[in-house]
């Protein structure tokens, strides 16, 4: 409806400048917004507002040369009216709304898919968790921030590269070696010593058990043995971490290695490009480059004076290296304790001329866990925390996925395991998937009785006619708009507020018959009791996809 509604406009002002009514200039970007008073009509815009700069006349006069122009030869409206200093006010023909109830359960599972765009090209980088321990809650909010936003990126016609990037170079993986190797001898020399920053939890112990076991470790040179830890444990904890993303529902595109950046000799080359430009210098035996050109808050080192590259060289070199792979947007989701490191990074790009909008980073906030009213507390140096895989035995991976999309993901998130175990109201996963099931149960009883979907929906719709009918229907139009502004301002935590609303929103419909016969789905008027199936089926169909994006199935009983 809102897409409707917006071409409209854009006709009606083409018309109007066209014909000398207004001005022929530029147009900003305006809003259509739902109105919060139901007595100013279904959809409201400010478009007259924004005009009024560059028409030079006020604003409610705009709207009037609008509203007295529109190009409706479909009588898409029931009312139009000028409200306030210079709003239109939209009300939709109800028959509109009838037609939109019946196109959404035709449309059935591609309802709310938008046309293929091929031409935009988003790379989305999250997860990129260190192979060098299990996947956290942290990782775990971050996994599903980004399958999320990726799918519905493609479900609206993007063309989606879900990428890893393994950091599988530098001193994070030589510690990880020196760890196992430190806990393979102290299997035998419960005093040998132990790294001072060295990776404390179980799961080096039990790296260290599997890798003694294939190859005498003791055997070996110091070097060697602890080059060879570092590599077995590597490969073994990222094997770990793809089982448990794959279990989670996430999948990668494209696993890009740190260590295969920095051989094929692509650092090599974004340092020799920045060099041309004159942004590299040395310094007290280290190389900078001079981000504070592009709006850093000082310049940053890339070489440090002992020879060792930092991780921004690596970055820098890295997305250089999507940019060349033609990606017209990059998103990185990235831990809240990397926020200072986001100028710098687009300082950097910015010093290739990469416009700033092709880069976007989402900061995600930490992952609280509560049982028994109490915070479970973690630390990842004492090598106390617990994993996603402990999480998801717990709970389950559809509890996992939508808990940690309750929330936008720069607010911090409070975990309840206890809540999430219940199976009522109160738990936001089984609220919305009992709607589903409750829906599916209500069509079982409508086929006991010989009732079904009528043929013509659009005539069995019009019988649709309480208000709270008509809300719904007016709610699940909203999808595919909810989807696209998901995709322009990456929030995909707003999907879950809506199917949390639109279930709600049929709790209450159906309990309407609890108390009153009349209003119950199923009735011995057949036609009517068609029309509030069909309509039901519209909530289904809108729950199903919007939890399938959510990557939170859609169970039939529950």
């Amino acid at each position: 409806m809102k897409e409707k509604l917006k071409e409209i406009l854009d006709t009606t002002l083409d018309h109007c400048m066209a014909g000398g009514l207004l001005k022929e200039t530029a147009v900003p970007d305006y809003v259509i917004e739902v109105p919060n008073n139901p007595d100013h009509g279904h959809f409201a815009t400010n478009l007259p507002m924004i005009l009024a700069s560059t028409q030079k006349t006020a604003p409610r006069r705009i709207a009037e040369v609008l509203t007295g122009h529109l190009q409706d030869p479909g009588n898409f409206f029931e009312k139009v009216e000028v409200a306030g200093p210079g709003f239109i006010n939209f009300t939709i023909d109800r028959g509109r709304w009838h037609s939109a109830l019946a196109d959404m359960v035709r449309r059935a599972e591609n309802f709310g898919r938008g046309k293929p765009r091929p031409e935009d090209r988003f790379n989305v980088e999250f997860v990129s968790a260190n192979p060098t321990g299990p996947l956290h809650l942290g990782h775990g909010r971050g996994a599903a921030l980004g399958d999320t936003l990726c799918r519905i990126l493609a479900f609206r016609g993007r063309s989606v590269t879900r990428e890893f990037y393994v950091n599988d170079a530098g001193l994070q993986i030589r510690l990880l070696g020196e760890s196992i190797l430190s806990r393979i001898r102290q299997m035998t020399d419960p005093d040998a010593p132990f790294p001072e920053n060295g990776y404390h939890g179980d799961y080096v112990l039990d790296l260290a058990r599997e890798i003694a076991a294939d190859r005498a470790i003791e055997a070996m040179e110091e070097e060697d043995a602890i080059d060879y830890c570092a590599r077995q444990g590597k490969a073994r904890m990222l094997k770990e971490i793809q089982e448990d993303l794959e279990r989670f529902g996430v999948r990668f595109d494209v696993w890009y290695s740190e260590k295969q950046l920095l051989d094929s000799g692509s650092l090599d080359r974004a340092l020799e490009r920045l060099d041309r430009a004159g942004l590299l210098y040395e310094e007290g035996g280290a190389l900078w480059i001079r981000t504070s050109r592009f709006g850093d808050d000082k310049d940053r080192v890339i070489r440090k004076s002992d020879g060792r590259f930092t991780y921004f060289a690596s970055d820098i070199a890295y997305h250089l290296d999507k940019r060349e792979r033609d990606f017209t947007r990059s998103v990185d989701l990235w831990g809240a304790d990397h926020h200072g490191y986001v100028s710098r990074l687009r300082g950097a790009m910015a010093a290739f001329d990469i416009p700033g909008e092709w880069f976007s980073v989402l900061l995600i906030q930490l992952v609280k866990l509560w049982k028994r009213g109490n915070e479970v507390k973690m630390s990842k140096r004492a090598g106390t925390y617990v994993t996603l895989r402990e999480l998801m035995d717990e709970v389950g991976v559809d509890a996992v996925r939508f808990v940690f999309m309750t929330k936008s993901h720069d607010s911090p998130l409070d975990f309840d395991v206890d809540l999430v175990k219940k199976k009522d109201s109160d738990n936001p996963v089984y609220y919305v998937q009992y709607a589903h099931a409750r829906i599916c149960s209500v069509f079982r009883k409508a086929r006991e009785e010989g009732i079904g979907l009528p043929r013509d929906l659009e005539r069995c719709a019009a019988r649709l006619v309480l208000e709270e009918e008509m809300a719904m229907i007016r709610r699940m139009t909203e999808f595919p708009s909810l989807l696209e502004d998901i995709c322009r301002v990456f929030e995909p935590h707003r999907l879950t507020y809506y199917l949390t609303g639109l279930a709600a929103a049929f709790h209450r419909y159906f309990n309407l018959g609890t108390k009153n016969p009349q209003h119950r789905i199923v009735v011995e008027d057949r036609e009517l009791a068609g029309a509030r199936l069909l309509l039901a089926a519209g909530v289904r169909t809108v729950l199903a996809n919007g939890l399938a994006l959510l990557g939170v199935s859609a169970p039939e009983k529950m």
